[in-house]
């Protein structure tokens, strides 16, 4: 065995193949790990979204007023061997019972009431009939009290008997006061078997596999007669499929690339609400984490250019949720002043990015605008990113808030600023891609007092000439330099 391996290793094709055959193994083991943790995650996913739709919907059913009459009738009662013959009780229990049996439940459903003398929860109704009325709800998680008001999922937790996920949702009197919260839970542990018995097939069927393998690749490659001309062949074989692969993945970024590019408005849009434009758009990669985003209610133009978190493939994603959001707050909500805007973004992007139960910092920054077609008013609201406006030769900056549009430890709310502005006014909207780059003879970054200096050199021109001058002046700069982020400025007249 010993001479076989030297044989493999020494020589140039079998040493590959063995490589390759290692990788192969890595690349299943990987998968097979990932897949499982994978499969775990989704059922808990599925698990806790029917938790928290059958706690949701029968909350709401349930009369909060006749719950409160209830426990405001027991709670000075010392002896409540009774209480499963109340017939509040067995009402109560009744509907428990239904949504136990209908949902094929293994655990029973049960409210909660707070105690706040004592800062603590109580049992209320059981769809069981085990008598638990008032007793203390011992070891009750801080999610409990935090979302006592709004419902919510705890987090998996560990007992003596599994593993075990629970949801809440408030039962409200029709005061909207919440009197009590329903929790319903369930046993990990039996899904967590099933996942674990799929995949402990998986792993001897694949170990077979690979046993299987090992004995063919090593009979077979005591036979391989070494030759330059054999070593070119397979080097071209491995070529053609690394070819291919690349081609792929260049085709799937290039798909994507159309994708992000549905969702940039169309410049026709901006012919329509402004004298002149231009729009200067580099992705510093084939999908970009920065975007431009265009929308009209009735003489109400609202424009925004945005830099999310990062750039390429994961930037793209973040665009498309981020200009998701925006569409969402303008459109369906019919918030219209940009400070209001950001803010309801910022909670749908936060919501968004927090549903797999990971808090990410994730956002962008923006340079947000509200431009009235008919009083040429100019409202505006930035995270980070500001703008400049021209004025009768004067140059105007719009500062930003220092903060994203995400998640953040000094969150505050936004404000926004109004311009009244003139025919022959422009103004401009940019990412920090532009002033960030690095090159020049001292292989500096650009910095904003630079793009200052040369936006004014311009603002004579028409805008169409203004943007070449700004691509020449990037791209000068850059040199032989890589392109450190995606680039996006857009210049609008008025």
């Amino acid at each position: 065995m010993k001479n076989i391996m030297n044989n493999l290793l020494q020589n140039l094709a079998t040493r590959i193949m063995s490589i390759i055959f290692v990788c192969l193994i890595l690349v299943v083991g990987i998968f097979l790990v990932t897949g499982y943790y994978s499969d775990l995650k989704f059922q808990e996913e599925c698990q806790y979204t029917k938790l928290s739709t059958i706690t949701r919907t029968l909350a709401i059913e349930l009369d909060g007023d006749l719950h409160e009459e209830l426990i405001l009738k027991n709670q000075f009662e010392k002896d409540r061997k009774g209480i499963l013959k109340d017939s509040l009780y067995e009402a109560f229990q009744t509907d428990l019972y239904n949504a136990f049996k209908v949902n094929d439940l293994k655990t029973a459903l049960y409210t909660l009431v707070y105690d706040s003398t004592a800062e603590t929860f109580n049992y209320g109704v059981r769809s069981d009939e085990f008598n638990d009325f008032l007793n203390e709800y011992e070891g009750s998680p801080v999610v409990l009290r935090e979302k006592f008001n709004t419902g919510g999922i705890i987090p998996k937790y560990m007992s003596v008997n599994g593993i075990w996920l629970s949801a809440f949702h408030p039962v409200k009197n029709n005061l909207g006061d919440v009197v009590a919260v329903l929790e319903a839970d369930i046993d990990f542990t039996e899904f967590k078997n099933e996942v674990n018995a799929k995949y402990l097939k998986k792993s001897l069927l694949i170990l077979a596999v690979i046993i299987i393998m090992s004995l063919f690749f090593i009979l077979y490659a005591r036979k391989i007669l070494v030759s330059e001309y054999n070593n070119k062949l397979i080097l071209a074989k491995k070529n053609k499929i690394i070819e291919a692969k690349n081609r792929d993945i260049l085709d799937s970024f290039h798909y994507a690339q159309k994708i992000q590019a549905a969702i940039l408005p169309s410049e026709l849009e901006f012919e329509k609400s402004f004298v002149d434009h231009f729009i200067f758009y580099q992705p510093k990669e084939v999908v970009s984490g920065d975007f431009y985003w265009f929308e009209r209610v009735d003489n109400e133009v609202f424009i925004a250019v945005a830099d999310c978190t990062g750039h390429g493939v994961p930037g793209s994603i973040l665009t498309i949720i981020c200009a998701n959001a925006l569409d969402f707050v303008l459109n369906t909500k019919k918030v219209q002043n940009t400070d209001e805007i950001l803010n309801e973004v910022r909670e749908r992007v936060i919501e968004f990015l927090a549903k797999g139960g990971y808090e990410m910092n994730d956002g962008m920054d923006i340079a947000l605008c509200k431009f009235n077609t008919d009083t040429l008013k100019l409202q505006y609201s930035g995270a980070y990113n500001p703008i400049y406006i021209f004025s009768e030769n004067e140059l105007e900056v719009a500062k930003a808030c220092k903060q994203p549009v995400g998640r953040y430890f000094k969150s505050k709310s936004f404000e926004f600023t109004e311009y009244q502005l003139k025919q022959g006014d422009v103004f401009y909207l940019f990412t920090d891609g532009f002033s960030d780059q690095f090159g020049g003879p001292k292989n500096k970054k650009y910095k904003y007092k630079h793009f200052k200096t040369l936006l004014k050199s311009l603002k004579d021109e028409p805008l169409v000439v203004q943007n070449e001058r700004i691509k020449l002046a990037f791209n000068e700069w850059k040199g032989d330099n890589e392109q450190v982020d995606d680039v996006c400025v857009i210049g609008l007249k008025i």
